[in-house]
């Protein structure tokens, strides 16, 4: 639903829950979902994007065939609000928890995709859930930066995750922010989304300030160029050219990052290489990403696919000077965090159905 920016440049059930044995869960849930199931997700998910293009459409259409009326009354005053007067993903955006954890699509679609979060969870990532409830002092606050591989096609399970965070690190996620592409919030109803499901805008200084405030990240390092590169059936993740976000942590007080690694979501859509140098000449020169892809009955829904997030260790950096790392630093620390990466992924893979599989880091 949200596409995220990585570099720092220009910085992608029931009830939530943990996964204890991922090993028991095949790769795809296809064959446990009933007809009803997929059906129902088929209608939920289709649905929100329409909703959401018609929205964007009739305001822009109507505001030109009825310039007195919808542009007037509706699509001036919006852009007066959202321009002007609410900048919230310019600061530290405007969530809404209770949305992200309990709103019936997100719920139903976490179900669906059997999204998780798999555990154990990082021994450190625990203590420092229990040091910020027990201190409630933001300025002894731990911060990280989370940063997701791949960005797949549609990072679809970005706004679901959204909810799992709250409800198994609540107080790290409360204080925790998505950067996401600044095109989101120029897009009536996407906006409000990405606002209330924790999103901020992906630019640097937008990144910074909401560091220097507190708060830790959730970065999709990828970003577009990830996302026009994802291929069903492979693992591709584009991080050889990403410093941005280790630069940015090294220089916010050595922020520890995270590594995450969502598997599944590279075959959430069938996808095609059509136009491939086209598509891509639109990414790198106008921030453009089409994606040739179907999901579920060839819709915007994802294919029924075993989602399971994985965390690794938080990572923290050598250097000289705090908070003024060189070139080479900077360099040695990416290296530092492509190893662990590729460790998390090979960790994690035999036991979630994806040892055929190798990542290529590109």
């Amino acid at each position: 639903m949200t596409s995220s920016q990585g570099s720092s440049e220009n910085i992608n059930e029931p009830s939530p829950t943990t996964s204890k044995d991922a090993s028991d869960k095949s790769k795809s849930t296809d064959h446990m979902l009933s007809l009803n199931a997929k059906i129902s997700a088929f209608f939920m998910w289709n649905c929100m994007y329409i909703v959401c293009a018609v929205v964007g459409l009739s305001l822009y259409i109507g505001s030109i065939i009825y310039p007195k009326i919808i542009g007037v009354y509706f699509v001036v005053p919006y852009l007066t609000y959202t321009f002007f007067l609410r900048r919230d993903e310019m600061k530290y955006g405007n969530p809404w928890p209770a949305f992200s954890r309990d709103f019936s699509p997100f719920r139903a679609m976490r179900s669906y995709l059997g999204l998780e979060i798999a555990s154990p969870l990082p021994e450190e990532l625990l203590k420092a859930e229990e040091r910020n409830n027990v201190s409630g002092d933001d300025s002894q606050r731990q911060q990280f930066i989370f940063a997701v591989f791949p960005h797949g096609t549609a990072s679809d399970y970005r706004i679901l995750m959204e909810g799992i965070l709250h409800s198994i690190l609540p107080n790290i996620a409360s204080k925790t922010r998505t950067l996401a592409a600044s095109i989101l919030f120029r897009l009536p109803l996407v906006r409000e989304l990405s606002l209330w499901t924790g999103c901020i805008d992906a630019r640097r200084n937008v990144a910074e300030h909401a560091l220097d405030g507190g708060h830790s990240l959730v970065i999709i390092p990828g970003g577009e160029a990830e996302q026009i590169r994802t291929t069903h059936g492979k693992e591709i993740v584009y991080l050889s050219k990403r410093k941005g976000f280790v630069k940015l942590a090294m220089r916010k007080g050595n922020v520890p990052i995270v590594p995450m690694y969502v598997f599944g979501c590279s075959d959430h859509y069938k996808t095609s290489h059509a136009l491939f140098g086209f598509r891509l000449w639109l990414v790198k020169n106008l921030g453009i990403c089409i994606a040739f892809s179907a999901g579920l009955w060839g819709s915007s829904c994802p294919l029924p696919v075993k989602t399971t997030i994985v965390m690794g260790k938080p990572i923290t950096f050598q250097m000289k000077v705090e908070g003024k790392p060189t070139d080479e630093e900077v360099q040695e620390a990416h290296k530092v965090f492509c190893t662990a990466l590729e460790s998390l992924f090979n960790e994690h893979k035999d036991r979630l159905g994806y040892g055929d599989r190798k990542l290529e880091v590109i």
